[in-house]
């Protein structure tokens, strides 16, 4: 297991993507970017194709082995390092066996075909290298499959060309997504990250400890022959079961390819379980069959994966190899019995294989039962029940029976129910493990009262257009769930409470103008709505005890509980409008205008809850300079001090006097007079933009039909406008950024401005300036290029064909996303959801309004 502050090590061939997945591991973790050539060529003055030419192979080879040495000895922490292709000796092969005894060394991969476009390798040049860069598998001890995006994300199929072209330069986002949360389950920070953020996420728990969970079970046989699209099968369960069914060619990397689209797919932890015997493959003996097995288990942990599935009733030696080395993976202890006439529950042989899988130190013991009949031994309940009578600490249990007919079998237990997928089924033989769909399992628990049909809304004065009821409901269609979303509106505080002081109330959104007024009547708030000053999302406590996990494990359940400090029927408030608006911005940010902590500057207009929001969210993207424009000066100085406030509160203003060296909090939030003041000088023009504007014009900010003055829209590099309002969906603002977008020219200049290629190394010092991390060299500042401070006088004739516009639709989408897993702890069905959202607009307002 690796310290949490070893350092990361990239290792793989020419254009697999290892610099820009390592600045995106640098941002992520608040490291330094290290690259191995840049040493070579600071220790010994030439680059290293320039030393290969004079100096000849063994000599580059030696002299490589001590510029890696070099690097590794004096940043084994806090730093993450890129190794170049030049490693590939036996010199230098050693020096990475050895630090991957203690670091992690990530084998980064990438599709043969796109290394074949990007190389422009001739087939045979390109066979070559590709089994030489398989020996990158043999020096290191993760293993990391890239793959790329080749356009951004487009849910609705309708959207306009300009935007779709400039979406495309967030392609990276996905790929950022995955691979800091693989470095955080390396480095095993991610649930801390989670709980950090949201106790209440679905990430925030582990999966064991979740009540009612599913595992969608997938075969490899069924992956490789599966004829849809794998996002077909997205929110189908908490987690996947990857069974390794069958041993085809290159198995090695087919499984990493798989392992990586379905994270990619369908973001869900996966259990690695590789099948004993398995499908249409020839009689082995049982010693070929170990030594294959192991090392399909020992590579389902090179993969990071979340957990291990291993069977205890395999080789002693196959099970202490996978524990001896299961780094932060977490290991289900499994035992399956199977024939007729087995024991029933009751008997100590189920209770000594608990004791077996505990004393081996798994984290989760499944055990499996075949019956004989449509029914279930009814002994089981008492042996789950004995089990949770056990003192802590305990690994949790998962005990069912399972028959051909798999119809209803297995019922809903706590936690870790195996279910399929529709697409999943080919035929009957599928069926006979028991296994059934997500849908169907919880469609019964809420008929037999085991889940509760509760009702949600979205609370507010002026509700009517929301297009989040249309959003939930399909979503609760999608699971099955009875429950009920409605627009309620409401012009008290006092109607508010009434609501929440229903018995089968389960959660709301907020919307203004109570966003800041309920907050003295909501018990207990979470730090953001805390640092905010909002609530936009409320849910009851109703938890049998003061866990925090007893609340969350008490959703989809109505009635009164204990709060966190006793009572009863208290609320839980969050804030989300942050979360939304850094997901959007994620996506549509280019990699130029990536924020730097230093240099970029973002505009709010408004002072309101949702300018809160948005204010929070700069600051958790690293923005450091932030300006504030709001038609009453008086509200947007009171927003400003209370941010200043919290930055100096959280260290986040902190920066050395040129003078006197020492370190002073410097305001991180400034207040614009007017519209006609020139853009602050000694400031970059700004190149994210939120509009947050209410559409009624609430809160005293400027009105709904405001436009950005030109002096404020002299970005070099165009930027980022997010409208927050959406009814109307198309506001002066929008209209103003298309006219400007529409004026200029060519597709090719702005596929050019925005790099939308792959990063290369001739690209690597702009990348480093817009990843905001830095490349270091030994006594060498950070590479980058100038960048214009002067607030008038950074113009371009093409900047109006770089801004992106992301509408209040968008935003609210995300908004709808995220309060249904907060609110049902379920997987959000995201592509549906996000369709439904679109479809509603269309629906209700399109007609009225302009083109989206």
């Amino acid at each position: 297991m690796f310290r949490a502050d070893a350092s990361v090590i990239l290792v793989g061939c020419r254009g697999a993507g290892k610099r820009t997945l390592g600045f995106i591991a640098a941002k992520h973790l608040g490291r330094r970017l290290l690259t191995e050539e840049q040493f070579f060529e600071q220790i010994t003055g030439h680059t290293r194709a320039a030393f290969l030419q004079q100096r000849g192979r063994e000599a580059f080879e030696r002299q490589m082995a001590v510029v890696l040495a070099g690097v590794i000895s004096t940043n084994r922490q806090n730093c993450v390092i890129e190794c170049g292709t030049g490693l590939l000796s036996p010199e230098t092969e050693d020096v990475i066996r050895r630090l991957a005894e203690t670091n992690p060394v990530i084998y980064i991969q990438r599709d043969k075909g796109e290394l074949q476009k990007v190389l422009g390798l001739p087939p045979v040049e390109m066979e070559r290298f590709v089994l030489n860069d398989q020996r990158h598998r043999n020096i290191s001890n993760l293993e990391y499959f890239n793959i790329t995006d080749l356009g951004g994300e487009d849910h609705s199929g309708a959207l306009p060309t300009v935007r779709s072209t400039l979406m495309g330069a967030a392609r990276l986002v996905k790929a950022r997504k995955d691979f800091t949360s693989f470095i955080d389950l390396i480095l095993g920070q991610g649930l801390a990250r989670s709980w950090t953020e949201n106790p209440f996420s679905i990430d925030a728990v582990p999966l064991e400890y979740r009540e009612h969970t599913f595992v969608l079970h997938i075969r490899l046989s069924s992956l490789l022959s599966f004829k849809h699209d794998l996002s077909a099968l997205e929110a189908s369960a908490e987690a996947v079961e990857l069974i390794i069914d069958s041993w085809p060619t290159n198995m090695l990397d087919i499984i990493t390819e798989a392992v990586a689209f379905i994270r990619r797919k369908l973001d869900l932890p996966i259990i690695y379980n590789v099948e004993e015997y398995p499908r249409e493959e020839r009689r082995r003996s049982q010693e070929e069959c170990d030594a294959v097995d192991l090392q399909l288990m020992l590579h389902g942990l090179r993969l990071g994966v979340e957990y291990i599935s291993l069977d205890l009733k395999r080789n002693e030696k196959i099970i202490h190899q996978v524990l001896a080395r299961r780094s932060r993976t977490r290991v289900i202890g499994h035992y399956t019995f199977r024939g007729f006439g087995l024991k029933l529950w009751d008997d100590p042989i189920y209770t000594e294989c608990y004791w077996r899988a505990q004393g081996l130190g798994c984290h989760i013991v499944r055990i499996l039962r075949f019956c004989m009949g449509d029914r279930p031994d009814q002994s089981r309940e008492a042996f789950i029940h004995r089990i949770r009578e056990l003192p802590d600490p305990k690994p949790p249990l998962v005990a069912y029976d399972f028959s051909v007919f798999g119809s209803s079998i297995p019922k809903l237990s706590a936690n870790l129910n195996p279910v399929t997928h529709e697409l999943l089924v080919n035929s009957p033989s599928e069926w006979v493990t028991g296994v059934n769909t997500c849908r169907g399992i919880l469609r019964v628990a809420f008929r037999t009262g085991t889940l509760d049909a509760l009702h949600f809304f979205t609370l507010g004065s002026k509700v009517h257009y929301s297009v989040s009821p249309s959003m939930h409901r399909a979503a609760y269609e999608h699971y099955m769930m009875p429950h009920t979303f409605d627009a309620k509106q409401c012009n008290t505080v006092d109607e508010v409470k009434r609501v929440f002081a229903e018995p089968d109330f389960g959660g709301a959104s907020v919307a203004p103008p109570f966003k800041l007024d309920i907050m003295p009547h909501i018990a207990h708030l979470s730090s953001h709505a805390t640092a905010i000053g909002a609530v936009n999302l409320v849910l009851p406590l109703r938890g049998k005890t003061s866990s925090i996990l007893d609340h969350a494990n008490a959703r989809n359940k109505r009635g009164g509980g204990v709060g966190i400090n006793g009572g009863h029927s208290q609320l839980y408030g969050d804030n989300t409008d942050w979360s939304s608006i850094v997901n959007c911005l994620r996506r549509a940010i280019s990699p130029r205008n990536s924020i730097q902590r230093t240099r970029t500057t973002a505009l709010v207009i408004g002072a309101g809850g949702m300018a809160r929001a948005a204010i929070y969210a700069l600051t958790k993207l690293g923005c450091r300079n932030i300006f504030i424009y709001n038609r009453t000066r008086s509200r947007a100085d009171a927003v400003a001090a209370h941010f200043n406030r919290f930055a100096e509160h959280h260290g986040l203003n902190v920066a050395r006097d040129s003078r006197s060296g020492q370190q002073q909090h410097v305001p991180i939030c400034y207040v614009l007079e007017s519209v006609g003041q020139e853009w602050p000088a000694g400031y970059q023009q700004p190149t994210i933009i939120l509009s947050c504007i209410p559409a009624d014009g609430a809160d005293e900010a400027p009105t709904v039909d405001f436009r950005m003055p030109p002096q404020w829209l002299r970005s070099s590099t165009g930027g980022v406008v997010v409208e927050l309002a959406y009814e109307p969906l198309i506001t002066p603002l929008v209209k103003q950024i298309r006219h400007m977008r529409n004026t200029t020219p060519t597709p090719a200049a702005i596929a050019s401005s925005l790099s939308l290629s792959a990063p290369t190394s001739a690209s690597a010092s702009t990348m480093a300036m817009a990843m905001d991390t830095r490349t270091s060299t030994p006594g060498q500042n950070t590479p980058g290029t100038s960048t214009p401070t002067s607030g008038g006088n950074s113009s371009s004739s093409n900047n109006s064909t770089l801004w992106v516009i992301v509408d209040g639709l968008e935003v609210v989408g995300e908004m709808a996303v995220e309060a249904f897993e907060l609110m049902t702890g379920r997987k959000a069905p995201r592509n549906l959801m996000t369709r439904v959202c679109n479809e509603t607009w269309e629906r209700q307002s399109a007609p009225f309004q302009p083109q989206r």
